[in-house]
């Protein structure tokens, strides 16, 4: 009996590259554990902005009269502090 010997060319094409690197690493992962980390940034990136918020809500109410920011800017910052901390 002979061997026949068929080789069709995939052995040379192993196109595994490891996992992604840079920012398309965070950005399309479905690793729980980069998850996490992205949930805990966004989590005290938004604190910050709206402890910003709050600050500047808290100092233009603490004397009647002053005014530190316009009345409509005010409404509006209200809005996104309540959006953001919620």
């Amino acid at each position: 009996m002979s061997a026949v010997i068929d080789d069709h060319g995939h052995a040379g094409h192993d196109h595994h590259h490891g996992p992604a690197k840079g920012l398309s690493r965070w950005l399309l992962t479905t690793n729980h554990k980069d998850i996490g980390s992205m949930y805990l940034w966004f989590s005290f990136c938004a604190f910050l902005l709206g402890g910003t918020f709050a600050m500047v809500i808290r100092a233009e109410l603490f004397q009647p009269g002053l005014q530190i920011v316009q009345p409509e800017f005010f409404n509006q910052m209200t809005t996104m502090h309540g959006l953001i901390m919620v």
